[in-house]
């Protein structure tokens, strides 16, 4: 009972603990939630607040979202990053709880703007610019303030590659999102992206256009108006119109010493002094370019030499050769000594490209290998199924043919025990017919010794039997012309050609078959009512004529 009552405690304690949990997460939350509306106003005061409370002990989600507020207004209050490690952890975080939600649009876009800060330029900046631009679209109504920031660096990225077409595509659309927010300081914002996006291609119309929208900002944002100027200033040196190129920058200069930002006068000073150059009023020129020299701030700066460089050329024009050599050997010293700091960094970048390369070559030369052995066997696979497609086919042909073969060695023997038949067939008819024609012969000479008995005594009687005898006669002389054979019987029988038919006539046709037939001269004679020696010259002539047209006569004659 009392373990009972210890286990109750315990757990009543359990839920007390995480109800309280619970709730203390909640109002961290709405904490987080309420900085998060104050950050684009005042992140200077946001980041101060964020300090003021350890992440360690934060739930994973206030956690995640205390690192997301934690790297926005760094990046607002001009934080020098060197790790995108914090906004990537916060990325993966969203990217497996909220997917799609708003935060990880803002997570994905700040992977990307810390990158940017960081100096990176390859394709790990625009990966996650662009899969926050496509949860982005899914929405129905996004939020205008991230698709805002999202759009101008995903602009950005693109007008710092040279694909200013993408780049206005992206301006507008953080336009169209600044506008939809109503923010006046991301629409200037915008409009000037769009302008320098212009200005890059030469469009010197379109130039024209937004320059003049964004004069109309002139000191609705005051804090804005140096870039107003120094846009102005830009159109007209580019138009051609030297003279209010520099009354812009007379009036950038006088504005910017009211500033109390750090800010670098030698080059405002050097705009001034190389618009009275271009002018060719050298003396103002001249003294522009000395003052701007004055106002060097950073001595490591590597475009310093164009200061000195500026005063050498400003001097020659007014043939003040001594001067500028002096100025034109120190513009050389300097540039020499930029060269050299731009060649150690090189090198140091060309070193780590070089390693990224290696490794990037690595993985390139294995997939390549892969590639090339995927093919290979999908070449092999495909090798082997031809060999087998023709060998399957060559075995169905080879079976056809043997069965081809196999049905005319039938044929042939059945035409073969058909032929057989029928020469047993005729053989048995010749002999008929031979035993006909004996009778016939003999009835000729018993009806010739009868008619010599009776001749005198019943003359009637006797030209009766001769009529007769002389009607048979006729008959047997007709049979053969009778018997003519057609062209198919006749080379059935002879095995003959229509074209080697067409040589002989009718009587030689019908002896051909009956030498085929194997009748002898006397069965011959009798067929063709002639005699035996008038059967043994034709067939002598029917030799010698097979044998001239290149018959072979064996199948006809016994030699």
């Amino acid at each position: 009972m009392r373990c009972f009552i210890y286990i109750a405690i315990a757990a009543a304690a359990a839920v007390l603990f995480i109800s309280c949990n619970e709730r203390e997460n909640g109002e961290i939350h709405k904490i987080l939630t309420q900085w998060d509306n104050l950050l684009e106003k005042n992140p200077n005061a946001i980041s101060d607040s964020l300090k003021t409370i350890d992440p360690q002990t934060l739930s994973r989600e206030n956690r995640a979202y205390y690192n997301l507020l934690k790297t926005i207004s760094d990046d607002k209050t001009y934080f020098e990053f060197t790790s995108d490690s914090l906004i990537t952890r916060v990325a993966d975080y969203y990217h497996l709880h909220e997917p799609y939600s708003n935060n990880y649009i803002r997570a994905l876009t700040y992977k990307g703007i810390v990158r940017t800060r960081m100096g990176i330029t390859d394709s790990t900046v625009y990966e996650p610019l662009k899969k926050a631009d496509h949860i982005f679209h899914t929405y129905k109504n996004p939020d205008p303030a991230t698709g805002y920031i999202l759009h101008y660096f995903l602009g950005n990225t693109h007008y710092y590659n040279g694909n200013f077409e993408l780049a206005g595509k992206y301006f507008q659309e953080s336009l169209h999102n600044a506008k939809l927010k109503n923010d006046s300081s991301h629409i200037f914002d915008a409009y000037l992206a769009i302008y320098w996006n212009e200005m890059r291609q030469t469009d010197f119309d379109a130039g024209k256009k937004y320059v003049d929208t964004l004069s109309s900002f002139f000191d609705k944002i005051p804090d804005r108006n140096h870039l107003i100027l120094n846009a102005q200033s830009v159109y007209y040196e580019a138009t051609k119109e030297f003279e209010k190129a520099l009354e812009c920058d007379k009036k950038l200069l006088t504005l910017t010493k009211s500033q109390k930002e750090d800010i670098d006068f030698s080059s405002l000073y050097f705009a001034v002094s190389d618009r009275y150059n271009t002018l060719n009023q050298l003396d103002s020129a001249m003294l522009y370019g000395q003052i701007a020299i004055e106002n060097i701030v950073d001595e490591a700066n590597k475009g310093n030499y164009l200061l000195y460089e500026n005063v050498a050329n400003i001097a020659e024009k007014q043939q003040n050769y001594l001067l500028a050599n002096t100025y034109r050997q120190k513009a050389f010293d300097l540039y020499e000594k930029s060269v050299k700091d731009r060649l150690n960094t090189q090198v140091m970048e060309l070193e780590k490209k070089y390693d990224l390369s290696e490794a990037e070559n690595i993985a390139l030369k294995s997939q390549q290998n892969t590639l090339i052995i995927a093919i290979i066997a999908l070449l092999l696979a495909m090798l082997a199924t031809i060999l087998i497609m023709l060998n399957v086919k060559n075995r169905r042909e080879a079976k056809i043919k043997l069965m081809r073969l196999e049905h005319e060695a039938e044929t042939r023997a059945i035409e073969t025990k058909l032929l057989e038949e029928e020469a047993n067939k005729r053989d048995w008819l010749i002999q008929l017919y031979g035993h006909i024609s004996n009778r016939l012969t003999s009835l000729q000479e018993n009806f010739n010794t009868l008619s010599q008995r009776y001749v005198s005594s019943h003359p009637k009687i006797y030209e009766n039997m001769h009529n007769i005898l002389h009607t048979a006669e006729s008959d047997l002389r007709e049979m053969p012309k009778n018997l003519i054979p057609d062209e198919n019987t006749f080379s059935l029988y002879t095995n003959l050609s229509m074209e080697a038919a067409e040589l002989f006539n009718a009587n030689e046709k019908i002896m051909l078959m009956l030498l085929v037939c194997k009748a002898d001269n006397r069965q011959i004679s009798t067929f063709m009512n002639t005699s035996i020696e008038s059967i043994r010259a034709r067939k002598s002539q029917l030799k010698k004529k097979l044998t001239e047209n290149g018959i072979d006569a064996a199948q006809f004659f016994n030699f």
